[in-house]
């Protein structure tokens, strides 16, 4: 909130210089191997711009984009319904909103009180009431509910929003938790018999590590980053990176996800190995999983027959690597719709 009193005073850049800034950023995407992304947050400018790109087939990847909370973009899918632009590879039928802060700055809202800051439980984005309605609205218009939350207090009051949905509701829009970062144990299963998505990314727990322990404490790590104990309940995970608050390589989030180290190989064995994921587990988060959580598993997120050729091809195959040694992979090329995106020369 604070960041908006200097923002309104930062003069706009002009449409030419931002369809420049998309550009550069759709380059960088496919060069680290990403044949589609889930923007979370497009405004109604935006999707204008995204449009535009379309229209010129100058979108080298998916964009599955989300309506950036109560404005102009979700009263534009209220009104005309869920948006695919008709070449394929643009569409939006989801709406991003916020129920917390964040874990490092103390604003996750939790259950219980800090354990590095007494008398604080971090703060709610809106009241579970505010959060029940805008989550009603989006149901009513048809619309994807994915959620920000990441304190044990905020996915309990995003799950008790979605659990106030029909169940055709759900069924119908499949609701996503976008981080799940810390939840209460005892709040996991409800996922599955939700039928809500954790939509998560791996690269926060190896970001986080080195204090979490500290917010948090030992107790609570146990629904803390728990990739595995959603897993094992059968829950729908998708996989992401969250860029750019992280870094955009998917292969960084493969190798978070399998090791739960850093890059120098920190700490020995992973931390809360537990909760590690298999590499083909991984994979499939990243791909098919992400595929289902955007509506579009049977057209991408596997390569088989009748569906589309998005692929990539890397410098060596995963399965051959242990550890640190998925590092060292490189991305030679990117495929969308069985053409090659990267490396492509300009004209």
């Amino acid at each position: 909130s604070a960041m908006a009193l200097v923002d309104a005073h930062i003069p706009k850049p002009d449409r030419a210089l931002r369809r420049r800034a998309v550009r550069l950023a759709l380059d960088s995407a496919v060069a680290a191997g990403l044949t589609g992304v889930h923007d979370a947050g497009v405004s109604s400018d935006d999707l204008s711009l995204y449009r535009d790109l379309a229209d010129d087939e100058a979108l080298p990847l998916r964009i599955y984009a989300m309506a950036d909370g109560d404005a102009a973009a979700l009263a534009q899918l209220c009104r005309d319904g869920p948006y695919q632009h008709a070449k394929g590879r643009l569409s939006m039928r989801a709406v991003k909103l916020y129920a917390d802060g964040a874990l490092g700055s103390r604003g996750a809202a939790l259950l219980a009180d800090y354990d590095d800051d007494a008398g604080n439980r971090g703060l709610l984005i809106q009241s579970p009431a505010q959060l029940n309605k805008l989550i009603a609205r989006a149901a009513d218009c048809r619309i994807q509910p994915a959620v920000h939350a990441i304190g044990d207090r905020a996915n309990r009051a995003v799950l008790d929003a979605f659990a106030a949905l029909s169940a055709q509701q759900r069924a119908q829009l499949r609701p996503r938790i976008e981080h799940a970062q810390v939840v209460a144990p005892e709040d996991i299963s409800r996922f599955a018999q939700l039928g809500v998505i954790a939509s998560m990314q791996p690269t926060h727990a190896t970001s986080d590590m080195p204090w979490a322990q500290a917010r948090i404490g030992a107790q609570r790590l146990r629904g803390a980053y728990a990739w595995r104990r959603f897993m094992d309940q059968g829950v729908h995970i998708a996989l992401g990176s969250d860029f750019p608050v992280e870094r955009v390589q998917p292969l960084l989030g493969v190798y978070a996800a399998v090791t739960r180290q850093d890059a120098k190989g920190e700490p020995k064995g992973g931390w809360l190995p537990d909760q590690k994921l298999t590499l083909m587990e991984t994979l499939d988060g990243f791909t098919r999983g992400a595929a289902y959580a955007g509506f579009a598993e049977s057209s991408v997120g596997t390569l088989e027959v009748g569906k589309k050729a998005d692929f990539v091809e890397l410098s060596i195959d995963p399965r051959r690597l242990r550890g640190r040694g998925l590092l060292s992979i490189d991305v030679h090329s990117t495929w969308v719709d069985g053409r090659k995106v990267w490396p492509q020369k300009r004209q």
